[in-house]
Parts: structure tokens; C-alpha cells; sequence
């Protein structure tokens, strides 16, 4: 390890970067308080609904706030477009019956690389009951063994990088769900890998026999045995012990975001930026309040046709209102569904999805970004890996 650094205190891993007063705090504050109003008024619309999955809760599991919900299409097949590292839009309603829109991901609880022809295709989510929840989290709770569950095709985010010499995987929490799925996938290929996974209790670690199944030997779980004061060390240690070059290896990681945030700190020290994956759900309240000079009104040119964005609406709405094709999805900058490209203009990029190379490429997230700038010039984004 570096002198110096890495065994920083918990604090510092799981706090996230550590800041200065911030003099437009309230500002940035205000301007997210406002956002969320604005989207409370207008409840989730599921789109595309017409495409969507029909599956089976075979089984729930709940302990201390989590639940492990297992799931089946109706004939046992595969579900269509399952990817590792994948996620989904399940379609939920709420004990009051609004209609709810919510990611998560998915993961295989079946055997893989195998040929046996009555083996039905077996997959699991892990939902966490939030306290501020805005009825997601509750409905997903809500689901009982025999329940049909409906979900838009899954979408891929957090893909393996392809050529990768080394994987090392991170996930605390809930956020061992998609690391999971990657390292399922890498054992398969034989792969060069490791997991670290990070949870409060082992009470909490609903996963943890699937772990101890299918990942024996590559996984080192850490809980709140005295232990997580070391959790920088051990990022550090697994970064440093690797033999494989810093370009030759790839960095994944899902959690809560001051754990993510952390965990980024450390691998930036070992790795390119390009080498670091992530995987969030929910936008950051920083990041969605964005630089407060970018909350005015600004114009946006697409196809010669220019539109003006007044302050709190966002170029994803007016789009929206003026009828340009555009399709969208969670509305806080997760997805990436309504990317569009920046041909000129300085852009205030709020999204949690795109990479700082993504973003350099142009990627603009219309839900939630917006414009240092006057006028932003967009197109329609070709690639999105691009």
C-alpha cells in the first residue's frame, strides 16, 4: 500500500470525497427541493408498457429491511434480453394504486454453462426498504410468492469490459446484485477476478449462501464485526496485490453513493478513469441541483428548429411539449434513455450515468442537464457507448 494513504477511516470511504463549504449550498438545495416537488406532482408513467414481461415471484425473503425476491418466467425460459450486469424497469403500484416505475437489478439464481433440459432459468432482485421512499421500494416489498410481476426488456449499463486481463468487483449492500451477475459470467469464462463484499450485519447479507454457492473461494465478505474501518485497506490491497497492469485491469462497483464515491477515490490512484465501472439507481442530490448559474432559462437548437427552456422545466419537457420525438425514462438522469449529443455550447451535465469520457463525447442527459451557456446546440445521440 501507498504510504500514507489508503487505510483512511471509514468516514472517508463511505462520506465520499471530502468538501469545503459549498456557498451556494442553499441554492443547490432549493433547486433540487423544487425538482422533487415538481416530479411529485407529476407521478411516473410506465412507457412501452405494452412490451412488458410477465414473471412469477417464486419466492421472498425478508430480513432487517431487505428483501430477496426470487423470480420466474411463466415457462421456466431464460428472460429475453438478459445481460450480465443488467437491469430492468419493473412495473409496480403502490398500496394507493398510482402505477410506479422502478430499476433493479437482476441477477441469475440458477445454475449457468449447463445442459440440463429440465433446469428452469431462475432469477432474483434484492430491494432495500428505503425511509425516504417514494412508494418504490414499498410496493417491491409488497410482492408475495405467486405474485405476477411485470418488467420492461432489461437494459445494460454495467457490461463487462471487453479484453479485461483482471476484474476486481465491489458491492455493498443491495449492491452486490449486479456485481453478482458479473461474477457469475466471469466464472463462466474463467476469468481473473475477485469480489469484496461489504455489508452492515450478516443478518442483512441475504445473499450470502448464493455467494457461498456459486462464488466460493473468489469472494472476502466484510460486515460490522470491527472490520469496516479497514474497508479502504481492503480496496487498496486487492488494487495493489494485483499483478496485472493498471490498463489491463477494470474496477467495478455498486452501493450506496458515499461508498461508491470512496471506492472511486481510491481506484483512481491505481487505474484510468476509463477502467472504473459504476451502477446507480439514484441520482445524488448534488448532482441533480448541479451549478446554480445553470438553473436559468437558455436555448436549445436541434435540427435547426430552435426551443426555449424557461427555468424549471427541463429540455426534457420541452421536448416533451412541443411534440419532438424523444423517448425517456426516469426522469432523474439514471438511465440514459433520453441521451442526446452536445454539438455546441458549455453544458451543466446533472446526470448520474455518463462517464467523464461519455460526457467529453457529448453525452447530454435532456431529463436533468442543462445550460452554462445561452444557446446549446444538440443532435441525436448515433452510439451511446460512442
Amino acid at each position: 500500500m501507498r504510504n500514507g494513504k489508503g487505510l483512511s477511516s471509514l468516514t472517508t470511504l463511505f462520506g465520499g470525497r471530502s468538501r469545503g463549504t459549498d456557498p451556494n449550498a442553499l441554492d443547490r438545495e432549493e433547486a433540487f427541493a423544487s425538482r422533487q416537488a415538481r416530479q411529485a406532482e407529476q407521478p411516473e408513467q410506465p412507457s412501452d408498457a405494452n412490451n412488458a414481461i410477465e414473471l412469477t415471484a417464486v419466492d421472498v425473503e425478508r430480513a432487517h429491511g431487505i428483501a430477496l425476491i426470487t423470480l420466474e418466467t411463466r415457462d421456466g425460459s431464460p428472460i429475453p434480453g438478459y445481460e450480465p450486469g443488467c437491469h430492468a424497469d419493473f412495473l409496480l403500484r403502490s398500496p394507493e394504486g398510482e402505477e410506479l416505475v422502478r430499476q433493479f437489478s437482476l441477477f441469475p439464481m440458477h445454475r449457468l454453462g449447463t445442459e440440463e433440459a429440465d433446469q428452469r432459468a431462475i432469477y432474483g432482485i434484492e430491494v432495500k426498504l428505503e425511509t425516504d421512499s417514494r412508494g418504490g421500494s414499498i410496493a417491491a416489498h409488497n410482492i408475495e410468492p405467486g405474485d405476477t410481476v411485470r418488467i420492461l426488456p432489461p437494459r445494460n449499463n454495467f457490461a463487462l469490459a471487453p479484453g479485461a486481463k483482471r476484474s476486481i468487483l465491489v458491492g455493498a449492500g443491495v449492491g452486490i446484485a449486479p456485481i453478482f451477475s458479473l461474477a457469475r459470467e466471469l466464472q463462466i469464462q474463467q476469468a481473473d477476478y475477485s469480489v469484496l463484499y461489504f455489508a452492515s450485519s450478516q443478518e442483512r447479507a441475504l445473499m450470502r449462501h448464493l455467494i457461498d454457492t456459486y462464488l466460493h473461494g473468489q469472494t472476502k465478505s466484510i460486515f460490522a464485526t470491527g472490520e469496516r474501518d479497514k474497508q479502504s485497506g481492503y480496496i487498496e490491497e486487492a488494487l495493489a496485490a494485483s499483478t496485472t497492469a493498471p490498463e489491463d485491469t477494470h474496477l467495478y462497483v455498486c452501493g450506496p453513493q458515499g461508498f461508491m464515491d470512496g471506492v472511486i477515490e481510491v481506484a483512481t490512484e491505481h487505474l484510468p478513469k476509463a477502467n472504473i465501472h459504476f451502477e446507480t439507481f439514484r441520482a445524488a442530490e448534488e448532482t441533480l441541483a448541479g451549478n446554480h448559474d445553470a438553473d436559468g432559462p437558455f436555448k436549445v437548437v436541434l435540427n435547426g428548429e430552435t426551443y426555449e427552456v424557461p427555468e424549471g422545466q427541463s429540455v426534457l419537457d420541452v421536448f416533451e411539449d412541443e411534440d419532438v420525438p424523444i423517448l425517456s425514462q426516469c426522469s432523474e438522469g439514471t438511465c440514459g434513455t433520453c441521451i442526446m449529443r452536445v454539438v455546441d455550447g458549455t453544458p451543466d451535465h446533472r446526470d448520474s450515468i455518463f462517464t467523464e469520457e461519455q460526457h467529453e463525447n457529448g453525452a447530454f442527459a435532456t431529463c436533468v442537464s442543462r445550460s452554462l451557456s445561452p444557446t446549446l446546440t444538440l443532435e441525436r445521440w448515433r452510439n451511446l457507448r460512442a
